[in-house]
């Protein structure tokens, strides 16, 4: 599997939605990482959570209008 392949749709065409579904999770991934490392635990705030969950949210409601 390539690495690209999960950023294509059905139709073998790139979704910007994927990418950046993709790119809030690395981000958030990062963020989480880093606060563990640094101070020894994560308390996420209100705002990343739903950052997270919004962007997911948006891409089922997406996936359902395909």
């Amino acid at each position: 599997m390539k690495i690209l392949e999960i950023l294509k749709d059905n139709q073998d065409k790139f979704s910007s939605a994927r990418l950046f579904m993709l790119l809030v999770c690395i981000t958030t991934i990062t963020d989480w990482q880093h606060a563990i490392w640094t101070v020894g635990t994560w308390t996420p705030e209100w705002q990343t959570i739903g950052m997270v969950l919004g962007v997911l949210g948006f891409k089922v409601m997406q996936k359902k209008a395909e």
